[in-house]
């Protein structure tokens, strides 16, 4: 029965993360999934699919969403769309891979009107390739992990090169809406 929660919760998670419904680190989730799946391979394997396909059904809700209003045309840069149109499938799923970039690759593919299987095709594979190399991350090495992360807990090396991390981005930010201001006489069109 526990084992039901949580396969209910992890797919129930990953949808709701994928489907831009709130902003959770799925990565973390998919590793301590690997990790709570430890007693045998069979619960690594059902982790495995429910994982993949919570990571496909939201993805599949945020690309309607977004297909159907059509607002992210204004918001995501043209760049983004032109990319996504000339490699296709295989920049769906190249980009599904990459960190950071796999919420924007669904709104990439949808804004640039590509057709729901196509985008299937390359959004599969990914899910259930970054989902297994999580899990396996977890499976083998999150016991390693907690440990690392118990150690650094209390370091104030960390601590420092954090609040210098935050700085110099708080910095970076500033700066960069300083640099776009329009300057007292110019005149914006």
């Amino acid at each position: 029965m526990a084992f039901l929660l949580f396969y209910l919760g992890l797919g129930a998670l990953l949808t709701f993360e994928e489907a831009g419904l709130f902003f959770m680190p799925g990565d973390i989730s998919l590793v301590a999934a690997g990790l709570h799946a430890t007693p045998t391979p069979m619960n690594l394997f059902i982790s495995w699919l429910v994982a993949s396909s919570g990571m496909v059904v939201g993805s599949s809700i945020l690309f309607h969403g977004v297909s159907s209003t059509g607002r992210m045309k204004r918001v995501l840069p043209a760049r983004a769309r032109r990319l996504i149109r000339r490699h296709g499938v295989w920049g769906v799923g190249l980009a599904r891979m990459v960190p950071g970039l796999r919420n924007a690759t669904v709104f990439a593919a949808a804004s640039s009107r590509m057709k729901y299987p196509h985008f299937l095709v390359g959004l599969i594979p990914a899910a259930l390739a970054w989902s297994g190399l999580l899990l396996l991350l977890g499976w083998y090495g999150g016991a390693g992990m907690l440990a690392l992360f118990g150690t650094m807990h209390d370091s104030a090396t960390l601590e420092i090169l954090s609040l210098a991390l935050l700085g110099g981005i708080g910095t970076f930010v500033v700066y960069r809406l300083w640099i776009r201001q329009p300057s007292p006489g110019s005149q914006t069109p």
